[in-house]
């Protein structure tokens, strides 16, 4: 009986390990074929669209404010939305800022 259960998990091992070895191959096949290269871009690029998102946001938001004193708004929530989205992004924006400097300021303790 132990003889029999030994042999059934030896063959039972080998094809798990060739089906394993088969959805391994599929898989890295399948993902070599989709994967491609991401596009370059520069950190400058990305901090200055970050900032110019957060400004068109700064400006939506007001427009939707001056539009809400003129009685062009029908439903409010698009003005509290539209501002909150402001808000966050700015807030973002500004820690960024601040780990940065902070980053900064070691950087220089460390070198000078």
């Amino acid at each position: 009986m132990e003889r029999l259960l030994i042999d059934f998990s030896q063959v039972y091992g080998q094809e798990a390990q060739r089906a394993s070895r088969s959805i391994y191959n599929t898989n890295a096949n399948y993902a070599s074929q989709t994967i491609k290269e991401a596009p370059k871009l520069s950190f400058e690029d990305m901090l200055s669209d970050s900032i110019k998102q957060v400004n068109n946001l700064q400006l939506e938001s007001e427009k939707k404010i001056r539009d809400l004193a003129i009685g062009d708004v029908e439903d409010i929530s698009e003005v509290v939305l539209a501002s909150s989205r402001a808000d966050t992004a700015l807030r973002l924006v500004m820690e960024i800022r601040n780990k940065f400097l902070d980053a900064y300021q070691a950087l220089s303790r460390i070198t000078g």
